[in-house]
This record gives structure tokens, sequence and C-alpha cells, in this order.
């Protein structure tokens, strides 16, 4: 799977990224140009899928994909080959692909688990009389959340744990035998504790972050069953409440956002946060990539967005020097930049192309 997620990530750079601009997406870097990187290349889905991968980790990878002819190393970028290009196509993990969503789900992913995992836990084992567990996490906010959650179910929780087996049953009768038994594989009940990350990697051999994507997947897969099927999942959808956010800002482009709001300017922005005109540049297109509403008129007028777009059409490129050159100079980088956050004739943000 990761080998796939590599492949498809460098086809989409067109080679106007180095390999590295794909570690910072898998590895959920918060910087404006990794985000940007990814709405700009529809990449999105994988942002932070293999958090924790090391460098040389993601390094073994390229060397190991070159060496089996589907990827040509031209100095710090990675060309996919022909060769890279039909396994892609052929394989059977292809169309998995499309269900990641790691920029909406970052973080919230595995909370979600965390929360629903636990409760199985808490509630298998109150319900069998056993008070004395240790609990399967640790994470204080997710047992705050469980307390809260049990106090409302304490005299039921036969109630939910029914509710919950029929949705799931719907869900995993949808994935693969393999992703449906580590996903149950992982759960635990009574007197019984779910298998590691670790034992399961080993159980079906693959390696550690091989494992770590596929499971990410299948959490995806889940998060995306709960929030955007029409199947009803009243009692999984209690556990994903207040987790997902549809808008995905880092924490320097939000503050500067809450000044936007406020009517403030870019030069009133820089002084007040004290930060350079392209810092506040960069929060622009992170904003204008995350909000649909963006008022890009304030910076573009309507005949320049017309230009701009059609030239981005013309050249198929996404090389903001190309285009620029292409506008003789008429428009800055920042201009174009917006144009290519919020135009929607040639590539739409967050779409699959």
């Amino acid at each position: 799977m990761l080998t796939e997620i590599i492949l498809d990530s460098l086809k989409k750079l067109k080679q106007e990224r180095t390999s590295a601009a794909v570690y910072h997406l898998l590895v959920g870097k918060r910087s404006s140009q990794t985000l940007q990187d990814a709405h700009l290349y529809h990449l999105t889905g994988y942002f932070g899928i293999a958090k924790g991968m090391e460098k040389q980790v993601f390094d073994k990878e390229i060397e190991k994909l070159v060496s089996k002819g589907f990827l040509l190393q031209i100095g710090d970028k990675a060309v996919v080959t022909q060769k890279g290009m039909d396994f892609l196509k052929d394989s059977e993990s292809k169309k998995l692909l499309q269900h990641y969503n790691g920029l909406v789900y970052d973080r919230a992913s595995d909370l979600f688990y965390e929360r629903l995992s636990l409760f199985i836990q808490t509630a298998a084992n109150i319900e069998r009389g056993n008070h004395r567990f240790i609990p399967v996490s640790d994470n204080q906010e997710v047992l705050r959340w469980m307390k809260n959650y049990y106090a409302v179910y304490r005299r039921r929780l036969q109630e939910p744990l029914d509710q919950l087996y029929d949705e799931m049953l719907v869900f995993l009768n949808r994935l693969p035998e393999q992703h449906a038994e580590i996903f149950v594989k992982r759960l635990s009940g009574y007197s019984h504790f779910g298998m590691s990350k670790v034992q399961l990697a080993a159980l079906y051999d693959l390696d550690k972050y091989d494992f770590l994507v596929l499971y990410q997947l299948i959490l995806h897969r889940l998060l995306n069953y709960v929030i955007y099927d029409s199947t009803p999942t009243p009692t999984l959808s209690f556990f994903a409440r207040g987790l997902v956010k549809e808008v995905f800002l880092t924490d320097s482009a939000r503050k500067t956002n809450d000044l936007l709001k406020q009517g403030r300017n870019v030069e009133e922005i820089c002084r007040i946060r004290k930060l350079k005109e392209s810092t506040v540049h960069d929060h622009l297109i992170e904003i204008a990539y995350a909000n649909p509403r963006f008022p890009l008129s304030d910076y573009v007028s309507s005949e320049a967005v017309s230009e701009i777009g059609k030239q981005i059409e013309r050249l198929e490129s996404r090389k903001l020097k190309d285009i620029k050159q292409a506008l003789d100079d008429r428009y800055s980088y920042l201009q174009i930049r917006l144009v290519m956050a919020v135009y929607r004739a040639g590539w739409q943000k967050g779409v699959e192309q």
C-alpha cells in the first residue's frame, strides 16, 4: 500500500516538487508549504497517514522503488517510470486510495478509535461484572470523554453495545476480509486484550509503515461511513462528534484569519503579529484553500482572475514562474497563487482528477 501511495503522490507532483515533499505530506508536517502542496496537487487524502516515519525510512522506500525500476532518481526529484505507472494502474490497492481523507481526519481518526475501543472494552467488562481492568487508552482527553459518555449509559450499557454491533457489522461486511479481521483483532473486550499494531503487522507479514497506512485506511473508511454514507449510524456518530474539523488551518494561519475577520488588512496584520509580508501571504493562500467563500475579489480583479485562469489551463502547469512569465509579469505571485487556490475551471480544490 505504501508503494502505491508514494508512486501516486510522485505522479501527481509531475516533477514540480522534490521527493521530500511527499515525505512531509505523509508525516503530516503542519507547514503552509505542505498544506498548499496537498491542495494544489490533490494529495489531501494522504496528509499525515504515516506519522512518525523517519526520513531515512522514507529514503529507503524511494531507493527500493528505484531498484525495482518504478522510479528514476534525478537529483532530489524522483520520476515515476512507465514500469511504475503500469504497476500503479494494475495494483489491486489503487482503487482503495480514494478512501483516504487525511487532511480532514488529521488527529481525529486515532481519537475516534480510542473513544470507540475504550467504550467497547468498558461496557463489555462492566456488563460481565468486572470493574477492574486496564483501560486500552491512557489518553486523559479520551478518558474524560469516556466518563461523560458512561454517565449517560451506565444503567443501560448493553443498548449502545447492541447498536454498535449492528452498525459495525454493515461496515465490516464492506471491507476486504483482511481489513475487517485487522479491525476486529485490535479490539479488547471482557477478559480479552486486542492485538497491538506490532503484533498484527507481524501476523500479516507487513512492515511497520505498510501496516500503519493500511490501518489508517481502515479508520478513514470507517469515518467516511459514519460521516458521509447514507446508512444511519446514530451510535457510531456519537463517537465522532466534535472531532472532525471541515476547515484545516495551521495555528498561525488561524490567528491571521481571525484578524482578517476583524477587517484588518495585510499591512496591519504584519504590524500586529510582527510577521514578514511573505508569511502573511502564505497564510492567505492557506485560508483560500480552506475557505470556499474566500473573498478573492479583495485581492484580484475579475479580469485578472479570468486571464490568470486561462494561462493556468493553457500551460497545464503549477509552476509559478512559468505562469508569471506567460502573463508578462503583470500579476504578482500572490495574485497567481490565490487564483490557483480558488480557481475551479481547471482543477477543483480537494477533488481528485
